[in-house]
């Protein structure tokens, strides 16, 4: 089992900048804290961030960018990690399919933080399948081939 699931320099190849390449992972981690799924150690860590997230004055992004760009295992709590086992390789597919197929042009807002929040809070209680072809279903096909 890989340490991380997931990390910004996996993104930056196919963002306009660093600031477009985080907006998707920034988006989750987000909605992780306003769902309590970081471990005791990285809320201790980035506890003004979190709370900053809570109140709606900084973006997701920001906090991902502040924990050094990767969505690390060790940030998460149990419930945290055993949700993103089984969800965050479809993840990209689900914000693809609410935003379109360029996720790096959606815009980092609480507006658009708010479309994706309730599709992973349906997802993190089980009611969501996640899309069978998407951007990463697209991006995997051109990489094989």
């Amino acid at each position: 089992m890989q340490p991380f699931f997931d990390d910004l320099d996996n993104h930056l190849p196919h963002a306009s900048d660093l600031a477009q390449a985080s907006v998707p992972m920034g988006m989750l981690l987000a909605w992780c804290a306003r769902m309590q799924l970081f471990s005791p150690a990285f809320l201790q860590e980035h506890e003004q961030l979190v709370l900053r997230i809570q109140v709606e004055e900084v973006l997701g992004s920001e906090l991902l960018i502040a924990a050094g760009g990767r969505l690390d295992r060790a940030f998460f709590n149990s419930r945290g990690q055993s949700f993103l086992d089984g969800f965050y390789a479809g993840y990209f597919d689900l914000f693809c399919a609410e935003f379109g197929d360029q996720p790096y042009l959606v815009k980092d807002s609480w507006d658009n933080y708010h479309r994706i929040a309730p599709i992973l809070t349906r997802a993190l209680l089980g009611k969501v399948k996640q899309p069978q072809s998407g951007f990463v279903s697209r991006l995997t096909r051109l990489f094989k081939g």
